[in-house]
């Protein structure tokens, strides 16, 4: 004897055959169904909040021994909706557009994850390096070194493939553009790590800092609501990403494709355009060939949150 069943669009259809069914009884099971889609539809969202709440928002790498700090399953705001209207990539003579490459503004949800709370340093490479004997290193090392002095600098000159190794070995990743953005913004769609408002000196950013490398952490002000550091400045940071569209875009751009990969962020700068409004802000995006390397590009890593399965047998 059937009582009810789904019909299309999800409406009910009532069976009495046989059965004396009032309104009252009706209206039970209706209120039945509804309170049923409504615990299914919270309850992934209570569970992750419960995960969410169970980690915590620090912890130490255990092969490279670097502090992470935890960026928080949900949503965020990536990208944005700016517009160039005065043209000013033409007066200072570059090809791209600005901001259209960033268009258009979505909101994403990530999973849990961490993310390194300072770049990796010149004195955690060469431990990689004498840990892994991976013999390819940063293009202006001398005699297998760092300069020194320069132990807690930012590791520079290195590829994208030599920074994914390193990150590998630390099983670890490189972050997505979207991880690096959501750990520079946080969720209220900031356009500094810091905030909304630029202001000279919170970061070692274009030529407004030092106009060279500093050591990790010198710049309190350049941290993020995750309290992640140097998101804003000192160097550039290699991504996982290749420089494609983003899903939504009509911007056409030739250099989309599998050929360069993103970097994200500001750096010091000596000159050149990149000291403009435009390239200050956590939405920037840059692109650069896999195999180059420069003074002022280095990485930092992220790991996964992996939750054992709640029907999981111990």
């Amino acid at each position: 004897m059937k009582i009810c069943e789904l019909r299309k669009h999800n409406s009910l259809k009532f069976y009495h055959e046989g059965l004396d069914l009032t309104w009252w009884t009706k209206l039970a099971f209706l209120f039945f169904y509804i309170a049923t889609l409504f615990l299914f539809a919270c309850g992934d969202s209570f569970d992750r909040k419960t995960k969410n709440s169970a980690l915590p928002l620090v912890k130490i790498s255990p092969i490279d021994g670097k502090e992470m700090v935890l960026v928080s399953a949900g949503e965020f705001f990536m990208g944005t909706s700016k517009i160039d209207d005065e043209k000013i990539n033409l007066k200072i003579g570059a090809v791209k557009p600005l901001f259209l490459d960033q268009h258009p503004i979505r909101k994403i949800f990530l999973d849990s994850y961490y993310i390194d709370k300072y770049e990796v340093t010149n004195e955690e490479y060469k431990q990689f390096l004498n840990s892994s004997s991976y013999d390819e290193l940063p293009g202006h090392w001398d005699n297998g070194t760092y300069a020194e002095g320069a132990g807690r600098y930012p590791v520079t000159h290195v590829t994208w493939r030599e920074a994914l190794t390193y990150a590998l070995w630390a099983q670890k990743t490189l972050p997505t553009e979207a991880q690096w953005e959501k750990a520079a913004r946080g969720v209220d769609g900031r356009v500094y790590p810091w905030g909304d408002v630029y202001e000279k000196g919170k970061s070692n950013m274009d030529i407004d800092g030092a106009r060279g490398l500093v050591e990790v952490g010198t710049y309190p002000d350049d941290i993020s609501p995750y309290k992640v550091y140097d998101l804003g400045g000192n160097v550039m940071e290699w991504t996982m990403d290749w420089y494609l569209a983003y899903p939504g875009s009509t911007y056409k751009n030739p250099r989309y494709g599998k050929m360069l990969k993103v970097l994200r962020g500001n750096a010091f700068q000596k000159a050149g355009h990149y000291f403009l409004e435009a390239y200050r802000y956590s939405f920037s995006r840059t692109e650069a060939d896999p195999n180059d390397y420069f003074e002022n590009v280095g990485f930092r890593c992220v790991t996964l949150v992996a939750f054992p399965s709640k029907f999981s047998s111990e």
